[in-house]
């Protein structure tokens, strides 16, 4: 009798897993290349903060006619643009300057200038808004500005006549001149006691 039984399955091993291929390693940027985005990202975090200091500083956006108010003292001045009809104009900015280096010329101005950490630096050529018939002190070196004071006051000067349009000494005839040529002003002053 021949029984027909199915043949033995030889037992092979199981197929090994098949390996995944490793992924491809991200390429590495070039070094010219990491240096030149950190450079990028400099300037242009610079930029931002220049700009900020910039839009933030009024003196840095000052501009020749406008009016300011400068308070404090010589070492830490307040300066900011104001309205010229406003009662805290008491300086209208004669020039801009371009540079820290730059000087306001022999005229009378007062300087003020401002440097930033990081931003813009600004020197400005300030006159002073006086008013004819007023005392000042005019070599007070403890505040900025020129408030009026008492004509009584020893060693005060007047501001006897103000000639606007004119910067020219002769028209103090009987003052001490103060001539300023932006904008053309000038100012005839006499000892208060003599005035």
């Amino acid at each position: 009798m021949s029984t027909d039984a199915p043949a033995p399955t030889p037992n092979f091993p199981p197929p090994p897993p098949q390996q995944q291929p490793e992924p491809a390693a991200p390429k590495k940027k070039s070094l010219v290349v990491r240096i030149l985005t950190t450079l990028a990202g400099i300037v242009v975090a610079a930029l931002v903060v220049y700009g900020f200091n910039y839009f933030t500083s009024d003196a840095a956006q000052s501009k020749a006619g406008e009016c300011a108010s400068l308070t404090g003292t010589p070492s830490k001045p307040d300066f900011k643009t104001v309205d010229c009809g406003s009662s805290e104009a008491n300086y209208t900015i004669g020039k801009v300057l371009g540079s820290l280096s730059e000087s306001c010329g022999t005229d009378y101005y007062d300087e003020y200038t401002e440097t930033a950490r990081r931003g813009p630096d600004s020197k400005l050529c300030l006159v002073p808004n006086l008013k004819e018939g007023s005392c000042y002190e005019l070599d007070n070196s403890s505040t900025v500005g020129y408030p009026p004071v008492d004509c009584g006051k020893s060693g005060v000067m007047k501001l006897v006549k103000l000639v606007k349009g004119s910067a020219d000494e002769s028209a103090c005839t009987d003052g001490a001149p103060m001539t300023f040529s932006e904008p053309k002003q000038t100012f005839c002053f006499a000892p208060a006691e003599s005035a």
